[in-house]
Order: C-alpha cells, then structure tokens, then sequence
C-alpha cells in the first residue's frame, strides 16, 4: 500500500513540474500577453486552464488514492 501511494506522489510530483516548465517556457516563448494577438490569447489561456483541470485532476485522484 504504502509503494502505490509513493508512486502516486511521484506521478502528481511530475505533473506538476511538467506545468511549471510548460509556464516557464511558454512566457518566455510568447512574452507579454500585451504583444500577442487576440486569437494567440486565447489559445494560451485554452491552454493554462487546461493544464490547471489536469492538476486539480491528478490532485483529486490522489487524494482518493491515498483516503481510499
């Protein structure tokens, strides 16, 4: 029991390292929002609340995980 909740940390723990880097990147790619089009600012908050569904996704699964 005590491996799978280890896993689970670490899968949550890479997802969430990965959505950093992705943020990071991103704004040095695209710069300020101020410079991009409108449709290019779409596609970048598309983007973010995205990546924010699939951390509050993995989050919750490993809460159930982990109480269950």
């Amino acid at each position: 029991m005590e491996l799978t909740q280890t896993i689970s940390a670490l899968i949550f723990a890479l997802i969430l390292i990965a959505v950093i880097v992705y943020l990071v990147m991103s704004r040095f790619v695209t710069g300020p929002l101020g410079g991009l089009k409108q449709g290019e600012r779409i596609i970048l908050m598309a983007s973010v609340a995205g990546i924010m569904l699939v951390v509050v996704y993995a989050a919750v699964e490993l809460l159930f995980h982990v109480v269950f």
